[in-house]
């Protein structure tokens, strides 16, 4: 798995659905995330998403964050979100 941190308006919008291992990258990524970026990443070819994204949401929990996950073009997005938006 890769990411990079872009702008807000360089993402797509979410899609309809939004879904849900323990990675140091995925740690990384949530230590990082901030209000103004979201989180591109990148699958590798034997990568699935739901266990990454699972991964993302127990990460943010750890964290105290709550975040928004969606994919769009073979790539996940990740970016803050607030609480009881859901």
């Amino acid at each position: 798995m890769q990411y990079e941190m872009i702008a807000t308006s360089d993402a797509p919008p979410p899609g309809p659905e939004r879904r849900k291992r323990r990675l140091p990258e995925v740690e990384a990524l949530i230590g990082e995330l901030g209000p103004d970026a979201v989180a591109k990443v990148s699958l590798g070819e034997d990568e699935k998403p739901r266990p990454i994204i699972e991964h993302l949401y127990r990460s943010a929990a750890r964290h105290g964050k709550v975040i928004e996950v969606w994919e769009s073009g073979g790539h996940l997005y990740v970016e803050l979100g607030t609480a009881g938006s859901d």
